[in-house]
Formats: structure tokens, C-alpha cells, sequence
């Protein structure tokens, strides 16, 4: 695929990387951004919750072991917060400018994280995101999928509070993001477990080809 044809392919596009804690979607997030733009692809990429003044603020609560009595409800309301903010302020004005998005994680995170390890329901937390946000879903979520051994081996740092909430809920979390896969043709699972060269290049082939 040429230069040309690929920033008209990408131009306006909104994309996600999405996964388990450890699965690496940071870093390959920052790496297809990267990608794009060696690409001629104008792109910009962010993270959620974060990458507004207010969206990082909302962060530092939802993710410090301080605030471990925060309920499942609390967590996905302030999660939907941040991504409205985000979404407003930075997500929506680069896709007016045609430009190319790259997010670390959105809604298909909430869907796993609280609507199916949290027990709140998948459908559940759908129909608070349509109630909240302009944008549901992205043009295309690549899942990086990795086993719970190779997520926790991958976090060689202290862990927040979302991350310490123990293997049983972190199976369930990876479960529901391979039945969220299952469920919608917009999202796309890449194994995740191998070094960052080979991941970053399956990624690229799975953007390429969803495009």
C-alpha cells in the first residue's frame, strides 16, 4: 500500500489498543503512531483515562491504592468522565482535522473491567456510554491478548490499585475481552505475548488489513 493511499485510508480514523494489564498496548500504542507517521499518516496518540488536565486528575483516583472502597459503579462513571473529556477536547477536534488516532484503551476496557470481571453486565455498561459519550466505539480496537502469567511478569513495578485486585478478577478481565472480540467485528485480537518487534509488526498487518 502506497504513502497516498494509506493517509487517505487513515485520515479522520479513530483506532484502539486494548487489552489485559501487561499486555504491552502502551507501547504499541506509541509504535503504530509512530508507524503512521512514517507513513506520511498525520496521528496522534493519547491514553485513557488521561491526556487532559482533567482526565489526569480523574486517573490518579481511579487508579491509587488509596481509594480501594471505590464500587464498580463509581469506577465506570469516572471512567466515562475522562473519556468525555477526552473525547471533547482532544479525540474530536484531531478526527475533524483528519488526522489519525491512536488511544491507549477506551470503552472495550470498561466492557471487561467492570462490565464483566466487575459483575456490573457488558450490556449495562454499553447503554451508560451511549448516555455519555459522543463517540461509542472507535473504527477499529486491537485487542493484545496475553495469559496472566505474562501480563503480571510484564509489571515489574508497584502495582495500582486497578492491578491489585488479584488473579481471579484479571482471568475474568481477559475473558471478557475475548468474548467482547466474539461479539463485534470492529474489534480484532492480536497475541500479545511475543517480544515488541513481532507484536508491533501483527498489529500493523491486522490495522492494514482491517482498512
Amino acid at each position: 500500500m502506497n504513502n497516498i493511499n494509506l493517509q487517505k485510508r487513515f485520515s479522520g480514523k479513530f483506532i484502539v489498543l486494548d487489552g489485559p494489564d501487561g499486555c504491552g498496548k502502551s507501547t504499541q500504542t506509541e509504535l503504530l503512531a509512530e508507524w503512521l507517521r512514517n507513513q506520511g499518516v498525520v496521528s496522534l496518540s493519547f491514553r485513557d483515562p488521561g491526556g487532559t488536565a482533567i482526565g489526569e486528575r480523574i486517573r490518579a483516583i481511579l487508579l491509587s491504592p488509596e481509594n480501594g472502597a471505590m464500587s464498580t459503579q463509581t469506577e465506570l462513571l469516572l471512567y466515562m468522565a475522562a473519556r468525555s473529556q477526552l473525547w471533547s477536547e482532544k479525540i474530536r477536534p484531531c478526527i475533524e482535522q483528519g488526522r489519525c488516532v491512536v488511544l491507549d484503551r477506551w470503552l472495550s476496557s470498561s466492557c471487561a473491567y467492570q462490565g464483566f470481571a466487575g459483575g456490573f453486565g457488558i450490556d449495562r455498561v454499553v447503554r451508560i456510554a451511549d448516555d455519555s459519550l459522543e463517540r461509542v466505539w472507535p473504527d477499529v480496537t486491537i485487542v493484545l491478548d496475553v495469559d496472566l502469567q505474562t501480563g503480571s511478569r510484564r509489571l515489574s513495578r508497584e502495582l495500582d490499585r486497578m492491578e491489585q485486585k488479584g488473579d481471579g478478577y484479571h482471568e475474568r478481565v481477559r475473558e471478557g475481552f475475548l468474548q467482547l472480540a466474539k461479539d463485534r467485528d470492529d474489534i480484532v485480537v492480536v497475541d500479545g505475548g511475543s517480544d515488541i518487534e513481532t507484536v508491533h509488526k501483527k498489529v500493523v498487518e491486522e490495522v492494514e488489513r482491517f482498512f
